[in-house]
C-alpha cells in the first residue's frame, strides 16, 4: 500500500466532526506535533459552553482517515456579524493540526501539510465568516499556504523552559535572590485546588491596573473544575508563615509539555519574592514527575516577559493568520470611528 506522501494527490474531504468522533480528534491531537491541550474535545467543548459560543471541528479525511483538522469558536456580535476564531480568552491558541509522516523527507512533508491546510482554508472561506482568526500552536512553524491565498500573517511569542537543566543554577541573579528573600521570610508553596482562592487573587491582581478580571467567576470555576475532573493540570499557592496565600498558579499539561495557563498574586506582597519562589517549586515539581519542558506563556506581554525570562527560557515564534471580509472592514472602521480602544467580538 502506499505511504500518505505518494498516494494521489485529490483533494482531502473537509467536514464537521461529530460528537462521536472525539475520541478520533482527541488521537490526531495528541501524536500531532501541533496539538495540545488546549485542542483537546474536552477543553474546547467546556470553554464554548462556559462562554456561550458555538464550537465546530473541522475535520479533513483521507478516505476514511482523519488527517488533519481545525476547531473553530463561532460567534454572532451585534447580530451582524459572523466571526470564526480559533482562540477565545484564556486559551493562547488552538489552529492546525496535522497528522505526521513517519520517517518522510521534507518535501514530502511539506505536500502533506500544505494538502491538509489548504483543504480546511477553501472550507472555512466558502463558509464566507465575515472574519476569521486563527492563532496557530508554536508546533506549526510554516503559513506560508495562507499567506499565498491572501490570508494576513501575525507572529506571536512565548516561553518555553527546559526543565532538564539545575532551574536555579540558570536562572537570572535577580531571581535567584528573590527566591532566597521568599525562603528566608518563610514562604511555602503548596498544591491547592480552590477556585475561591484563584478568583479573589485574580481581582486583585487586576484591580491594582485600574481594570476587571477578563473572565468571570462562573468561567473560572469551570474550567478548574473539568482540569480537575480530567486530571489535566494543579493549582499551586504560595502562603505566608501566617497562612495567608499570597499568589497562585495554575498548570495544565499535554503529552508535549505543560504549560503556566494562568497565575494571579496579592499585590501588597510582591516585593517577598512569593512569585518566583512559587514558579521555582512548580518547576522543579514538574521536573520530579517525568516533565520536560513548560510553556511558561506571556511572551506577548512586556511585564510578563522581563519576568519570565529570567528563568532563561527559549524564546519561540508561534503564527496566526485572519482573513477579513468587506463587511468586517467596514463595520470595524465605523467602529473605531466611534470607539478608537474598542474592538469586535
Amino acid at each position: 500500500m502506499a505511504s500518505r506522501a505518494t498516494r494521489g494527490m485529490t483533494q482531502p474531504e473537509v467536514r464537521e466532526l461529530g460528537s462521536d468522533e472525539l475520541q478520533t480528534w482527541d488521537v490526531l491531537v495528541a501524536n500531532s506535533t501541533q496539538g495540545t491541550v488546549f485542542h483537546t474535545s474536552d477543553w474546547l467543548i467546556r470553554n464554548a459552553s462556559l462562554l456561550g459560543q458555538t464550537l465546530i471541528l473541522l475535520g479533513c479525511y483521507e478516505g476514511e482517515e482523519l488527517i488533519g483538522g481545525c476547531p473553530l469558536y463561532l460567534s454572532n456580535p451585534y447580530r451582524l456579524l459572523q466571526l470564526a476564531s480559533s482562540t477565545v480568552v484564556s486559551t493562547p491558541y488552538g489552529g492546525m493540526v496535522i497528522s505526521g509522516l513517519e520517517r518522510a523527507k521534507q518535501r514530502a512533508k511539506e505536500m502533506h501539510a500544505n494538502r491538509i491546510i489548504t483543504a480546511i482554508m477553501e472550507h472555512i472561506v466558502r463558509k464566507r465568516f465575515d472574519y476569521v482568526n486563527l492563532v496557530n500552536s508554536p508546533g506549526l512553524q510554516d503559513i506560508r499556504a495562507f499567506i499565498q491565498k491572501g490570508w494576513n500573517p501575525a507572529i506571536y511569542y512565548t516561553y518555553v523552559l527546559s526543565l532538564e537543566d539545575d532551574i536555579l543554577k540558570t536562572s537570572s541573579k535577580d531571581v535567584r535572590q528573590n527566591i532566597r528573600k521568599a525562603q528566608r521570610l518563610g514562604i511555602q508553596s503548596t498544591r491547592r485546588f480552590e477556585p475561591g482562592i484563584f478568583w479573589d487573587l485574580t481581582v486583585r491582581t487586576f484591580a491594582k491596573q485600574s481594570k476587571s478580571p477578563p473572565i468571570t467567576e462562573r468561567y473560572l470555576d469551570g474550567m478548574l473544575t473539568m482540569i480537575q475532573e480530567k486530571g489535566i493540570g494543579e493549582m499551586q499557592v504560595a502562603s505566608m508563615p501566617s497562612g495567608e496565600i499570597v499568589a497562585a498558579e495554575i498548570t495544565v499539561w499535554d503529552t508535549k509539555m505543560a504549560h503556566s495557563w494562568s497565575a494571579a498574586s496579592s499585590p501588597e506582597h510582591l516585593s517577598t519574592g512569593a512569585v518566583p519562589l512559587l514558579c521555582y517549586d512548580i518547576f522543579n515539581s514538574l521536573k520530579e514527575r517525568d516533565h520536560t519542558k513548560v510553556n511558561l506563556m506571556s511572551g506577548n506581554t512586556p511585564s510578563l516577559s522581563m519576568f519570565n525570562s529570567g528563568f532563561n527560557p527559549q524564546l519561540v515564534p508561534y503564527y496566526g493568520v485572519d482573513y477579513p471580509r468587506l463587511r468586517y472592514r467596514l463595520f470595524k472602521k465605523l467602529k473605531e470611528g466611534m470607539h478608537p480602544e474598542g474592538s469586535i467580538g
